[in-house]
C-alpha cells in the first residue's frame, strides 16, 4: 500500500512538471493542477430539470395534451455551455414510443459542436385534489384546505376523489392524511346532528307552526330523515334535519303537539 500512495504522489508530481515548468514548492504544484482542473470563469449548466421541462413538453404535444413526467436512464444529464455563449437547450433529434413511453433525444447548445444523447421513459399523470391541512372528522372542508397533486394517470380510478367540488362541504369519516388520494367512502356531509341530542322539532300546518324540544335517536347531516322522540308526549315521529339541532317533523302538527 504504501508503494502504491508513493506511485501515485510521483506520478502526481510528475505531471505537475509536465504542465509549467519551474514550479519550485509543492504548493505551487498544487495550485497549478487546480487551476488546470477548474471551469472557466462563467461556464454554465443546462439542468436536467431544465432538460427534462423540455423533453415533456414535446412529448406532451404528440400524445394530445396528456401531460407527462419525465425520468430519465443513468445520472449526469446535464449540458455544459460555453462561457460568454446563452443557454438556451436546443433538440437537434428526438424519437417517442407512445406504447412503451421511451423516448431518445440529441441536445446540445449553442457554441457546442457535439450534441449529448438522453434517454428515459415518460410516464402519463393527471391531477387529483387532496388536503393540504389536517381536517378533523365532523368538520367541514373549505376550499382553502384543498390543493392539487399529480399522480401517474389510471393509478388512481373509480373510487377516488377527482374532484374539488366533490371535497368542498364534505367532512372526514375518519383522519385523513395530508397529501394523499380521498377515497369517496372517506368523506360525507358534516353531521348536524349527533345520536341522543336534544333538538328542536318543527311542525306545520294550515297556519300553525308548533315547535317543541325532542330527542334525536339517529345521527344525520342535513337532508337526512332521522328519528326523534318528543320529550313531552314521549312519542317517535320522522323528521327531515334542516339544521344543525334543528328537525322538519314530517306528520302533521298535531303529533308533536303537548298531551
Amino acid at each position: 500500500m504504501t508503494q502504491l500512495r508513493t506511485a501515485l504522489l510521483t506520478g502526481l508530481t510528475a505531471a505537475v512538471l509536465l504542465l509549467g515548468a519551474g514550479v519550485a514548492s509543492p504548493a505551487a504544484a498544487q495550485n497549478q493542477v487546480a487551476t488546470a482542473t477548474t471551469p472557466a470563469a462563467g461556464l454554465r449548466f443546462i439542468s436536467e430539470r431544465e432538460i427534462a421541462r423540455r423533453i415533456a413538453d414535446l412529448i406532451t404535444q404528440r400524445n394530445g395534451g396528456q401531460p407527462v413526467e419525465v425520468s430519465f436512464h443513468g445520472y449526469g444529464n446535464e449540458i455544459e455551455v460555453p462561457a460568454g455563449m446563452p443557454a438556451t437547450l436546443q433538440v437537434a433529434g428526438f424519437s417517442f414510443d407512445a406504447r412503451s413511453g421511451r423516448f431518445v433525444a440529441d441536445l446540445t447548445a449553442p457554441g457546442r459542436r457535439e450534441t449529448m444523447r438522453v434517454s428515459g421513459r415518460a410516464t402519463a399523470i393527471e391531477s387529483i385534489p387532496v388536503l393540504k391541512n389536517r381536517i378533523a372528522p365532523g368538520d367541514t372542508i373549505a376550499r382553502g384546505d384543498i390543493e392539487w397533486v399529480q399522480v401517474p394517470a389510471g393509478r388512481y380510478g373509480g373510487g377516488y376523489i377527482d374532484k374539488a367540488s366533490e371535497l368542498v362541504g364534505q367532512s372526514p369519516r375518519r383522519p385523513l392524511r395530508t397529501g394523499e388520494p380521498i377515497r369517496s367512502a372517506d368523506i360525507g356531509r358534516p353531521e348536524a346532528i349527533a345520536k341522543n341530542t336534544l333538538v328542536t322539532m318543527i311542525a306545520q300546518g294550515p297556519g300553525l307552526t308548533i315547535t317543541t324540544t325532542g330527542r334525536a335517536l339517529d345521527a344525520g347531516s342535513i337532508g337526512d330523515v332521522i328519528q326523534v322522540m318528543n320529550l313531552q308526549s314521549k312519542k317517535t315521529v320522522q323528521a327531515t334535519i334542516t339544521g344543525p339541532d334543528q328537525v322538519q317533523v314530517l306528520t302533521a302538527a298535531h303529533v308533536i303537539a303537548a298531551n
